[in-house]
């Protein structure tokens, strides 16, 4: 499974068409967009969605390939009227970002030493994301998302992070050091299944739920008092977005033990 990048720039697209592709994404529609050139895209790749041009950008999308790439009316309105045509594939967008003042990962986060590459600067839609650079910005990408999408302001915390309270001592936690490494070495130790009911993407949803899980900190940064170094096995667990969700839904956070016991009381 290979990674693409698709781009988008409001200059050459305009802003009103795409609220009309985002308010179809937030029907549950599948989307199509311009791969450039590219024919090899497979159903099932993933892809990231750039957004390009001035003003705030980076990546504001991911989803997975649903349709091969295939030929149709041009996206800008002059070429339609002559006739001509673009190359799509059909996108599942996981998430979409309509947010005009912020992306969820900024084109400057990109530069970071884990994610730099000349391909962010591509006026083209569809070039490959390297394999080493896709497998940590999808850990990064899914705790922003995570930190955006749910009710609570929690561990999952994806920008750099400064803690200050009273006297105590100014913490700095880099979010794509921490989620990236830290992320990997406790799934590769629990593996994909809940660690609170124990679902498993893959399992349910087949190659589209592959490496998906939401990771859990079971000590918040707020709580932190010095630095420290994340143990991935002792201080980080996998958990479903639900359970995710639920564990923050108390504060101080419930613990995988307590959320556990609830689970089991309503699902004999």
């Amino acid at each position: 499974m290979s990674t693409y990048l698709l781009t988008w720039n409001p200059r050459v697209w305009p802003k009103e068409q795409f609220d009309i592709y985002y308010q179809k994404y937030t029907q549950g529609k599948i989307l199509k967009w311009s791969c450039g050139t590219t024919k090899k895209i497979l159903v099932g790749d993933n892809i990231f969605l750039l957004k390009q041009g001035k003003g705030n950008k980076g990546l504001i999308g991911s989803g997975v390939v649903t349709a091969a790439p295939y030929y149709a009316p041009h996206y800008q309105e002059e070429k339609r009227k002559e006739g001509k045509e673009s190359l799509y594939v059909d996108v599942k967008f996981d998430h979409l970002s309509n947010n005009q003042f912020k992306t969820p990962i900024s084109r400057d986060e990109l530069n970071a030493p884990e994610f730099i590459s000349n391909i962010w600067d591509s006026q083209g839609s569809g070039k490959t994301i390297p394999a080493d650079i896709a497998d940590g910005l999808f850990d990064f990408w899914n705790s922003r998302i995570e930190r955006n999408e749910q009710d609570f302001s929690g561990p999952d915390e994806a920008e750099s992070s400064k803690l200050k309270e009273g006297g105590k001592k100014v913490i700095t936690v880099n979010a794509y050091e921490r989620n990236t490494k830290a992320r990997r070495l406790c799934i590769e130790h629990w593996k994909y299944n809940c660690g609170v009911c124990n679902f498993h993407f893959e399992k349910t949803y087949g190659q589209l739920g592959k490496n998906y899980i939401h990771v859990h900190h079971l000590k918040p940064l707020s709580e932190i008092n010095k630095e420290y170094d994340i143990d991935p096995v002792k201080d980080l667990r996998p958990v479903c977005p639900n359970c995710h969700a639920m564990l923050h839904r108390k504060q101080p956070a419930l613990s995988i033990e307590e959320l556990k016991e609830i689970y089991t009381i309503y699902n004999k």
